[in-house]
């Protein structure tokens, strides 16, 4: 595999510091740098930017659009419940799939090695979790061009291979989307039009061929609206519908050291994965995006390193590793 940046540091209280200063680190268990620091105007800024969201999602909630929101809702609601088909299927057809980024490694040549590492992330998840169930995993980055929106997909389509799953991704980037380009859905509805209330939960969330994965686009960008969209009642709700419906919730997010969007989400899942390219992206950076996500109160539970690139049959394709937290400690799990 490749380095994979000692970077998740948690903090410790000073019983734990006592206690571990007992023991001298050995090989197989890595060293924790600590760094408690917090610049105190990236927190201050965080914070008054997240009551201004609040603001604006309480005042919009006591609007009769509001109420009328809270009603589609629970229309939603009930339809999910019914378990009658509230989905567009996309037909997988050769044509299509020749058609689909070649990024998406997990549809394309789902007997790749780099789909092998994928479902090693995926166990590792799972472990993570002891195979519970209604889980979301917000997924997000310190800088643009990491690889989250194809960690993301490619993620769902191995979760989705167990078929004993469900499992649904949602493009909460709103300002820069990117599955219409990827996947070819031929839909201008989404999640933008959802949350407008312009269209029903059933008219957006798109199933890639029989018992496969579910797919919610953005539909359009958001720009300066996409936070007071995605911190809005109605997001809300829709977060609690997908989780009731659904074992495992990916949420695909804009990178969160310059914007709220990964923080708001990252604030409402069971945990948050960091992206971060491999010789590019620094380590300085990344600790500033877990301070971030921190103020948010958003639980970092682990990172993925991507772009150790190979080349193979004139394709370039990534390598992963995944770094999760036990105990406070983050321990690495590479691939093969």
């Amino acid at each position: 595999m490749g380095y994979i940046f000692d970077a998740l540091n948690q903090n410790q209280d000073d019983q734990h510091k006592s206690s571990s200063s007992e023991h001298t680190p050995t090989e197989s268990t890595p060293t924790i740098h600590e760094d408690t620091s917090t610049p105190s105007s990236l927190h201050s800024d965080t914070v008054e930017q997240t009551e201004a969201v609040q603001d604006t999602a309480n005042h919009k909630d006591q609007s009769p659009i509001g109420i009328t929101q809270e009603l589609a809702d629970h229309k939603d609601q009930e339809t999910a419940s019914t378990g009658e088909k509230n989905y567009i299927e996309i037909e997988v057809s050769d044509e299509w799939i020749d058609g689909v980024d070649d990024r998406l490694i997990a549809l394309r040549e789902p007997g790749a090695v780099m789909a092998e590492e994928y479902r090693s992330i995926r166990t590792s998840l799972l472990a993570r979790w002891n195979h519970e169930r209604h889980l979301v995993h917000t997924i997000t980055s310190a800088t643009p061009q990491e690889g989250k929106t194809i960690t993301s997909l490619n993620l769902g389509l191995s979760f989705a291979e167990l078929h004993n799953r469900a499992v649904v991704v949602i493009e909460a980037d709103l300002r820069l989307p990117t599955f219409e380009k990827l996947l070819h859905l031929g839909t201008n509805k989404g999640l933008v039009g959802y949350l407008h209330g312009d269209c029903s939960l059933d008219e957006v969330i798109h199933q890639i061929g029989e018992n496969g994965l579910h797919i919610i686009p953005a539909g359009g960008r958001a720009n300066n609206d996409s936070v007071t969209l995605l911190s809005s009642q109605r997001m809300m709700n829709l977060i609690k519908i997908l989780r009731n419906k659904y074992d495992h919730v990916i949420i695909d997010t804009p990178p969160v050291v310059e914007l709220a969007d990964a923080g708001i989400l990252g604030s409402i899942s069971d945990d948050v994965l960091l992206i971060a390219r491999m010789n590019r992206t620094p380590k300085a950076l990344i600790e500033q995006a877990k301070r971030t996500l921190t103020s948010y109160n958003a639980p970092v539970s682990g990172m993925i390193a991507t772009d150790q690139r190979h080349v193979r049959r004139k394709h370039y394709y990534y390598r992963y590793g995944y770094k999760y937290n036990y105990h406070n400690r983050y321990y690495t799990k590479r691939a093969a």
